[in-house]
């Protein structure tokens, strides 16, 4: 049965930090409806606007080679929010809720739903990259239905560590990731990339026809290391 699913029980937050390499990760910033974004969101967050009425629909795609669960892609679906911040910490370059996630391998799935409380589609997803000097288009699919289909372009390359903020929010709670993308880097708002969204139940919280399949913003990460930080508890577990 094809569906999201989150923490099956109330967990203790890990304390270590978590490594994972990739050959590539890419990903498209795409401005949509703020009505569909606070249908999206908890509470507790509030949407990037970019424009007003118009938030920012974040797709990202992952190529893993090494980590705790061995290799597997992962497609995430994320809505850019406000950070948090604290006195004497550094400022991240973006916040994020992500509010599906889908993976091709169950280990990596359950991973992550158990580790860092994130929102899955219950099945395997087959996930394609396809990397050229122009450019790389990834294509989603899941049972042999499309999902996805995005194209990201390159700029300029150069090495960076950059700091992001990931909200998860389920039953159990709310917390907040900080993670660190160490990597090659391209980023660029050429507006030269684009998206195309399916109808499948994976995108089925997406006002598909109100997307601006044009990228504002496209970034693409080759060789690199994403590092977890251990997840802080925002709030108690709902009653």
């Amino acid at each position: 049965m094809s569906g999201s699913n989150g923490s099956n029980g109330a967990k203790k937050p890990s304390s270590e930090f978590v490594q994972y390499h990739f050959r590539h990760a890419i990903g498209g910033f795409f401005e949509f409806p703020t009505a569909n974004a606070r249908k999206i969101l908890p509470p507790h967050l509030h949407p990037v606007e970019p424009h007003h009425g118009q938030s920012v629909l974040s797709v990202m795609a992952f190529d893993f080679h090494k980590s705790m669960v061995g290799e597997y892609g992962e497609l995430i679906l994320s809505v850019l929010v406000m950070p948090r911040v604290a006195p004497g910490e550094p400022l991240p370059r973006s916040a994020f809720y992500p509010f599906l996630l889908g993976t091709t391998t169950k280990d990596s799935r359950d991973h992550a739903i158990e580790r860092w409380h994130l929102p899955h589609f219950m099945e395997n997803i087959d996930l394609s990259f396809d990397a050229k000097d122009d450019g790389i288009r990834i294509a989603a699919a899941h049972g042999g239905k499309p999902i996805i289909d995005m194209n990201i372009t390159p700029y300029s390359w150069e090495k960076v560590s950059h700091r992001y903020q990931s909200f998860m929010h389920d039953a159990d709670g709310s917390y907040m990731s900080t993670i660190i993308m160490e990597s090659g880097f391209s980023e660029n708002e050429e507006e030269r990339g684009d998206i195309t969204i399916h109808p499948h139940a994976f995108t089925k919280d997406i006002d598909r026809d109100n997307v601006n399949t044009t990228p504002f913003r496209e970034l693409w990460m080759r060789d690199g290391l994403q590092t977890f930080h251990p997840l802080d508890t925002l709030a108690s577990a709902a009653v």
